[in-house]
This record gives structure tokens, C-alpha cells and sequence, in this order.
């Protein structure tokens, strides 16, 4: 699971492009996984076989459409926690929505799971720290809030 910021701004449009080709590259490669974008951030786990997952990873990290890449977490798993691979993003209810859809965003997560890839989905959710700052994804600071130093 990764972490980044992008790079250029993406609208609905391009996210169901991006949802179609990885879609369809991700099944070629065996990979399977959920892939969250919101306010100019993304947050992927990707599963499959590993050196499947470690070559997928190091395209991203050299994807121009992403920056700040961080790993999050590496973990050996037994069951596949999203069979189908799949994106959740916001997006205007316009009609029907395309293959791989994911309403994780505005659906939210009933599993059971409690691992810590699934705890970073979540908090990656609902989490306003989520959103990229100019100080690069660190701690935004309240300008209300006095420093108490």
C-alpha cells in the first residue's frame, strides 16, 4: 500500500480513464486491489503475486503523474482482500456507473477486516490530513490555533 500526490489535476473524466486502463493492466498482470483518489491524493493496495506487485509499485514511483510516492505497508496475505480490482473516487451521480466503480468513498467500509492496510483505507477516508498542503503532506497547522510553544 502507497501513498502519493498528484502531479496534474484529475476530473471525473480522467478518473474513469485511469479506472478502465489500470483496470484492464492489472488484470493482465494477476494484480487485484483498491485504488482511492481524493483531493489530489491517491492511496492504492495492490495484491498479487509479489514480484508482480513490486514491478507495478516501481512504475508508479517513476509515473511523472505522481509525486511524494510513499510506502505505507508491505505485507504477505493469504486471501485477497478486493478480488476485483477497483477505484473509489468522488464523482457527480450522473447515471450508471462504470465497471470497477467503488463506493468506499461515500459508501464506506462494513468489513470486518482490521489489518493495517484496511485501517489506512479508512483513515485515509475520512481523514482531512489526507489532503495535500503546500508543505508536502505534512501536518497541516490550524492558523486559528496559538503555537504553545
Amino acid at each position: 500500500m502507497y501513498m502519493s500526490a498528484a502531479t496534474v489535476p484529475f476530473n471525473s473524466s480522467d478518473l474513469d480513464e485511469v479506472l478502465r486502463t489500470a483496470r484492464h493492466r492489472n488484470a493482465e498482470a494477476g494484480l487485484s486491489g483498491l485504488l482511492i483518489f481524493k483531493d489530489g491524493r491517491f492511496m492504492q493496495l495492490l495484491e498479487g503475486p509479489r514480484e508482480a506487485v513490486l514491478e507495478r509499485y516501481a512504475r508508479i514511483v517513476d509515473d511523472p503523474r505522481h509525486t511524494d510516492v510513499g510506502l505505507l505497508v508491505e505485507e504477505n496475505i493469504h486471501t485477497r482482500r478486493f478480488a476485483d480490482w477497483s477505484m473509489a473516487f468522488h464523482r457527480e451521480a450522473d447515471g450508471a456507473l462504470p465497471e470497477g466503480f467503488s463506493t468506499f468513498l461515500t459508501g464506506g467500509d462494513t468489513s470486518a477486516d482490521h489489518s493495517r492496510s484496511r485501517e489506512l483505507l479508512r483513515w485515509f477516508r475520512n481523514h482531512p490530513f489526507a489532503v495535500p498542503t503546500p508543505t508536502m503532506g505534512e501536518r497541516k497547522v490550524d492558523e486559528d490555533v496559538e503555537d504553545p510553544s
